[in-house]
C-alpha cells in the first residue's frame, strides 16, 4: 500500500470534517468547522491527512504548546489527535503520521515531543505506548466557573 501524506488545507473542510466526526462524534459540525478554522489561521497548529488508495486513510494534528506536562523543554511539538478509518487500521498508518510529525520536530530542531490521553482511553493508551511515548504523569483537570 501507498501512503503519501500531505498538509490539510482549507480546501479539505469537507474530507476534514468527514474525519473528525468520526474522532469526535460528541460535536457539533459548527463546532468541529469552528476548530478546522482555529488550525487554518493559527501559525503553532497544523493537521495532515494520510491518503491511501486514492482516499483518506487518516490524519494527524500538531501544535507548538508553550509547555508540555512531562516535557523538560519549552515550547514542545505535541500530538493534539490521531485517527485512522476502520479499514486502515493496523497497517501502520498512525506509525507513519507520528513518525512524519517527529522528523517535522527533529529538523526544527526540538528534542522532545509530548501528548496526552484520557485517562479512560485505553487504546489510545496503548498506541502512544506501541508508538514509543512514555507515560510521565497522569493529572486530573478541574475547573471552577466564577460568578
Amino acid at each position: 500500500m501507498d501512503v503519501t501524506i500531505r498538509e490539510l488545507r482549507a480546501t479539505d473542510r469537507d474530507l476534514w470534517l468527514g474525519m473528525y466526526r468520526q474522532l469526535w462524534p460528541e460535536y457539533t459540525d459548527a463546532a468541529l468547522l469552528a476548530e478546522i478554522e482555529r488550525i487554518n489561521k493559527s501559525s503553532k497548529r497544523s493537521a495532515y491527512v494520510a491518503e491511501a488508495d486514492g482516499e483518506a486513510a487518516g490524519f494527524v494534528e500538531y501544535a507548538l504548546r508553550d509547555y508540555a506536562n512531562g516535557c523538560n523543554s519549552q515550547p514542545v511539538p505535541f500530538l493534539e489527535g490521531v485517527w485512522v478509518g476502520e479499514k486502515f487500521r493496523s497497517q501502520g498508518i498512525a506509525k507513519a503520521l507520528v513518525q512524519y510529525l517527529e522528523a517535522k520536530a527533529r529538523m526544527a530542531g526540538f528534542s522532545e515531543f509530548g501528548s496526552d490521553v484520557e485517562l479512560s482511553n485505553y487504546s489510545s493508551q496503548l498506541m502512544h505506548e506501541r508508538l514509543g511515548f512514555e507515560q510521565t504523569e497522569k493529572v486530573i483537570f478541574y475547573r471552577k466557573v466564577l460568578d
